[in-house]
């Protein structure tokens, strides 16, 4: 390795330094203490990951560059066997709420293969006859205006102009959406080339990569606009959310693994010039000494092992799996004989493969699976699916498509004539999209992504969780869409911390308004002009978040549901309707 290389790695490597200690490993401990520490939250940051120095029974925290550099915590350890999950739980655990040791223990998947609707806790809890209830209800007024519309609509149900918009170019849609996917393996051939053909990430992958993802997205979205392909709003809608879907997966899998790339790197340094070092086989660059150079390379190690090691299986890893404090002394070739560390074989067509077909946005080493396929469950959730559907086009026909109608109408009025149009056409749709609403929750995050989840064996079934409890819009936003809000956490909250260096608040602000532009961006595809209404309406959350967090709101849980449902009843109706009228 040259000098000037081998300076600027030592550069890197002690800039690291300067914010994670030594992970020593030398005793058997498991956690005991059941008491929650104060902590603080460091960057979340690629080369800032703190670690943990062991020091017989009591443990310290060094500091590290944090809001509040006085902060410290010490934790009490009883000496126990070792297993590899309590190496892993002592560190979260520990950790957690508000402090990482690495930048991907943000969360983990769990290993649970039903849904609220499908837990036992529901089933038999006290309340499950009103879901019952909500169904036989629906049913009931379902099937009675469904009888009348037969009875007094000659027109078949293929001749509804709803249906024909959803059969329109169906095939053509399909194939598009099959290029759409086939495209996304660009983001493991780039992965394959780091691994195969010596592509620097922190070079030239990352940058690769991004661009791509950028033009990815662009590209899709011209080619599902109308004026390209000529697709209804049904299908463009489609397709662009599937694209954004696509996106998601392509970075997660890109910059995660890029990730993993600069740790499996550093530590084959580390090992590599270290041993060099101590066979007097190479001389320091100048500004560096033996002693504190040999502290630095043997700190890089313990890191780079036990991230590689916690990534490798803090997912999924077998509660009886020891793990020998002895192992952490042999070096990463050997752990990946031994399968402690499983980066970067997990670099494959097969795995990527895998990960395209899980319901997930986020990328990982090690998914939870389920044993088998649960084919009664499948059957179940595809007559969910089409039933649901069904529901959907009916309330879109009786219901929605004549106030669209209407909605037209009133565009071409002057607007001292549209504003009552509006009002009229707003309080006629409430009722009809809010039904809407709630079959498209139930549909995609319970019935198809479970289908989906059941058929590829993808065993974290969290993928929404009681929004409907919610007191404040914060709480809805991590509870609506729980893969999504992933996402925004890890690669977009995390990142804007540790690439901007901005605080908690800012990234916060900057992870919504990334949100809510990017739904804008769905609406201009679906009506074909910007508005900005959407937009609007979601950063209106901010402040009324803000005020939800008031002395005067606090402890008042039902006030703040009642809000939340009246912004779930009419804030889509008001913001459909202006997007129709205006």
């Amino acid at each position: 390795m040259l000098r000037s290389s081998t300076l600027n790695e030592l550069n890197r490597i002690s800039k690291k330094g300067s914010h994670r200690k030594l992970l020593a490993l030398n005793n058997d401990y498991t956690s005991s203490s059941g008491e929650e520490d104060n902590v603080v939250t460091p960057p979340a940051d690629d080369d800032t990951s703190p670690v943990i120095e062991v020091v017989d029974k009591v443990e310290v925290v060094d500091q590290v560059e944090m809001p509040d550099p006085d902060s410290a915590v010490e934790l009490r350890y009883r000496r126990q066997s070792v297993t590899l999950p309590s190496v892993i739980d002592y560190v979260t655990k520990a950790e957690k709420p508000h402090k990482y040791v690495s930048k991907f223990s943000d969360f983990t998947f769990k290993s649970t293969s039903t849904t609220i609707f499908d837990a036992d806790y529901f089933t038999s809890g006290e309340f499950f006859g009103f879901y019952v209830l909500f169904w036989l209800g629906t049913f009931f007024f379902m099937f009675n205006n469904i009888v009348h519309t037969y009875l007094e609509d000659n027109s078949s149900i293929l001749e509804w102009p709803v249906v024909k918009v959803l059969r329109k170019d169906l095939i053509k849609v399909g194939l598009t959406d099959l290029a759409m996917y086939l495209s996304t393996y660009f983001a493991f051939w780039v992965q394959y080339a780091c691994r195969h053909y010596g592509l620097s990430w922190r070079r030239f992958g990352w940058f690769i990569q991004g661009v791509y993802d950028g033009v990815f997205i662009f590209f899709w979205l011209y080619v599902a606009s109308e004026s390209v392909m000529g697709f209804p709003w049904v299908a463009r809608e489609f397709l662009v959310l599937h694209s954004l879907v696509f996106v998601m997966k392509m970075h997660s899998y890109g910059f995660y693994n890029g990730y993993l790339w600069s740790i499996y790197k550093e530590g084959k340094f580390s090992e590599n010039y270290l041993q060099r070092l101590e066979a007097e086989k190479v001389k320091l660059p100048d500004g560096y000494k033996h002693e504190d150079t040999v502290k630095l390379l043997k700190e890089s190690q313990a890191f780079c092992k036990y991230e590689l090691i916690y990534q490798s299986h803090a997912t999924t890893a077998d509660k009886d799996e020891k793990l020998d404090p002895a192992m952490l002394d042999n070096s990463i070739s050997d752990l990946q004989k031994q399968g402690l560390v499983t980066f970067p074989h997990n670099i494959t067509l097969r795995d990527f493969f895998r990960y395209s077909m899980y319901p997930t946005v986020i990328y990982t080493l090690d998914f939870p699976t389920t044993p088998r396929i649960r084919w009664s469950y499948v059957g179940a959730k595809v007559c969910a699916i089409f039933g649901i559907i069904f529901l959907m086009v009916y309330v879109a026909h009786v219901g929605m498509y004549p106030l669209v109608l209407k909605a037209k109408a009133a565009k071409t009025l002057p607007t001292s004539e549209r504003i009552p149009q509006f009002f009229s056409i707003l309080f006629d749709m409430i009722l009809p999209f809010l039904m809407l609403y709630l079959f498209t929750f139930y549909l995609i995050w319970d019935s198809i992504l479970n289908a989906i989840a059941e058929l590829s064996r993808y065993g974290d079934r969290e993928f929404y969780g009681p929004w409907w409890n919610c007191s404040d819009w914060g709480e809805f936003a991590r509870l609506w869409n729980i893969p999504v809000h992933k996402f925004l956490l890890r690669h977009v909250y995390h990142s804007s911390i540790s690439t901007f260096r901005v605080n908690k608040h800012a990234a916060s602000f900057f992870t919504f308004f990334l949100s809510s532009l990017v739904h804008e961006l769905v609406m201009y595809v679906i009506f074909g002009n910007l508005r900005g209404y959407l937009l609007f309406f979601q950063m209106s959350q901010i402040p009324m978040q803000i005020i939800a967090q008031m002395n005067f709101f606090k402890n008042k849980r039902i006030l703040g549901n009642v809000f939340c449902w009246i912004g779930f009843i009419a804030g889509p109706s008001i913001i459909c309707t202006l997007y129709l009228v205006f």
